[in-house]
């Protein structure tokens, strides 16, 4: 415990050590800081740079926006704590991250409970995702927008696989996240929880035997050069979700607050868009790079999955319905 809290506040001292080159005077522009965890050249690195220009068209010289990339100041569980402290301004995390703090959030990690990416805009765009929304507030951070992330898959280093049957066995990668190890272990792999920065590493020494990813983001990590297979399950839509600092928000002027929010809605629905055409040619060039590319029978890898399905709490087993009512 004691090493634990060593570390986060080594974190904690290295994030504010790197934005303490960001001038806070009185008469200095508002500085906007932003956590991006991909590459400047990835779909949200590009929407990022597009909330910078934005913000900076809405606001003029009242603003100074930094994008920070590759999640230079921390992993998204630690940037994601700076967030809810201040000390970054705009957060682009997964779903699967701020689950960690915003509960309710697990409804979307139900697999096959979204049926498609426009399943899901249906569905966030309303009633259910201004709920999920007021959750997140509810932490200490307020949620601009719900960008496409891709639909999960798995790679595989060098065995094919078209069902369940073929994964039994396997030390399959997975974010630190409950669900994703359920399904895992429903599908008769052992789950391996690996950070994301470290998944090429794993599979290039054999420390995982196959990953559970998505094809945008593992495209741009080349994962190609060490998994020789691309299993499609499609069995969740993944998102990056736009927050901003509540604490933040609460000391700028309400013309920044206004320019910030309607940037970051508008940089989200960018990134969705980006996202999509990405995904729809990922796969042909996946398939350049010599990765086979496998479309199994989706509802074999479904049927396994009832029992994850059904253990979502019971809390959320309304809100569970009303996605599933949505068309």
């Amino acid at each position: 415990m004691i090493a634990k809290l060593g570390l986060r506040l080594l974190q904690s001292a290295l994030i504010l050590s790197t934005l303490a080159a960001v001038p806070v005077h009185a008469a200095d522009p508002v500085p906007i800081r932003v956590a991006n965890p991909a590459a400047d050249d990835d779909p949200i690195g590009i929407a990022a740079a597009k909330f910078a220009e934005r913000v900076k068209e809405l606001a003029g010289d009242a603003v100074q926006v930094r994008v920070f990339s590759r999640s230079v100041l921390g992993n998204e569980n630690v940037a994601l704590e700076a967030t809810m402290a201040g000390n970054i301004d705009v957060d682009i995390v997964s779903n699967s991250v701020l689950r960690g703090v915003v509960p309710e959030l697990a409804v979307l990690d139900v697999p096959y409970g979204l049926s498609s990416p426009e399943h899901a805009w249906r569905v966030l765009d309303g009633d259910i995702g201004k709920s999920l929304a007021e959750s997140v507030q509810s932490k200490g951070l307020r949620l601009a927008g719900w960008a496409y992330a891709g639909s999960r898959c798995m790679m595989t280093r060098d065995k094919a696989v078209s069902s369940p049957d073929d994964v039994a066995g396997m030390k399959l990668r997975v974010p630190n996240n409950p669900t994703y190890a359920n399904i895992a272990k429903a599908w008769g792999a052992i789950p391996t929880t690996v950070g994301w920065p470290e998944t090429y590493l794993a599979l290039s020494q054999g420390v995982v035997d196959a990953i559970e990813t998505a094809p945008g983001p593992s495209f741009d990590q080349k994962h190609y050069e060490v998994a020789k297979n691309l299993i499609r399950t499609d069995h969740l839509i993944y998102f990056h979700i736009w927050v901003i600092s509540e604490q933040s928000w609460k000391s700028w002027p309400e013309a920044v607050q206004k320019a910030v929010f309607t940037a970051a809605q508008e940089a989200a629905m960018y990134n969705r868009g980006l996202r999509l055409e990405q995904e729809k040619g990922v796969y042909d060039e996946f398939a350049a790079k010599g990765v086979t590319v496998i479309v199994p029978d989706r509802e074999k890898f479904a049927a396994r999955l009832k029992d994850v399905q059904a253990s979502v709490a019971d809390e959320l087993k309304p809100m569970l319905a009303r996605i599933q009512a949505v068309k």
